[in-house]
């Protein structure tokens, strides 16, 4: 049995969560490049809770400002 995204429920999961961990699909999951280290950026998947919650993800005003733009 495939195992199917957390958010959606509808796709076949893709990527766990960075941060949380549930299964994710293409759709659903939040691209997000992070820096660790000097000069090393790190691929990042996010739900589109754990995305703008500043605990999970250090980029998460920039999804705020985008989500605030949008309404």
């Amino acid at each position: 049995m495939d195992i199917l995204c957390a958010d959606c429920r509808k796709q076949k999961f893709w990527t766990p969560c960075t941060w949380c961990k549930k299964p994710l699909c293409e759709a659903c999951a939040r691209f997000e490049l992070l820096a660790e280290g000097c000069g090393t950026v790190v691929p990042a998947y996010f739900c589109a809770t754990c995305v703008v919650d500043p605990c999970c993800n250090p980029n998460a005003i920039f999804w705020q400002m985008k989500e605030t733009d949008a309404r």
